[in-house]
């Protein structure tokens, strides 16, 4: 279940498509949890676990100012709700900040790689967002694999989103690899 949709914001007209999602994650265990974790932070990535709205908050205002950003890009409707709420900068258009903050649909162990869709990023590719990126996750959005994160997708929209996609790269690699786009990725990991 999204982060924002759980915490902050009142619920919508439609909460099934989240709570099925939620059903189907009972199975994730600390496991997958550490998983991923090591193997994100060991690929490049930044992994925060705020205990508090407050921690979150800083933590966000100080990536900004790393970033040299003085707002986020955002698409997700609910992210703007909560930024406005927190009194985080941030804007609508692409062309005014160098970093994205946004959710994802899935954390996947193996790979540690953030899943997203078209929920999460609209028609936009990858390559065509901002390189910094900010990812808020709940626990119980970690699973083993694509696999597994497709099955769930499947079973869980009555039409599933488009645009699926992994980012895997979290650091400039030291070889050029043709194709790959690396991005630097703070993931805000919050406890279910």
């Amino acid at each position: 279940m999204n982060f924002i949709k759980k915490i902050f914001l009142n619920k919508t007209k439609d909460n099934s498509t989240f709570n099925s999602i939620e059903n189907n994650h009972a199975f994730i265990s600390k496991n997958l949890d550490e998983q991923f974790v090591s193997k994100f932070i060991n690929k490049g990535g930044h992994f925060f676990y705020p205990e508090h709205l407050k921690d979150l908050k800083v933590s966000l205002l100080k990536i900004l100012s790393l970033t040299n950003n003085d707002k986020f890009f955002v698409l997700e409707k609910d992210y703007m709700t909560f930024l406005k709420k927190i009194n985080i900068p941030f804007t609508t258009k692409l062309n005014e900040t160098n970093i994205l903050i946004s959710g994802c649909e899935f954390l996947i162990a193996d790979e540690a790689a953030i899943m997203t869709t078209s929920r999460n990023t609209k028609e936009y590719r990858h390559n065509e967002l901002p390189q910094q990126r900010v990812v808020i996750a709940m626990t119980n959005q970690i699973v083993q694999s694509k696999n597994d994160a497709l099955i769930i997708i499947n079973n869980s929209y009555e039409k599933p989103p488009a645009n699926i996609q992994t980012i895997s790269i979290f650091a400039e690699p030291s070889d050029d690899l043709l194709g790959s786009h690396w991005y630097k990725t703070f993931l805000f990991l919050i406890e279910n």
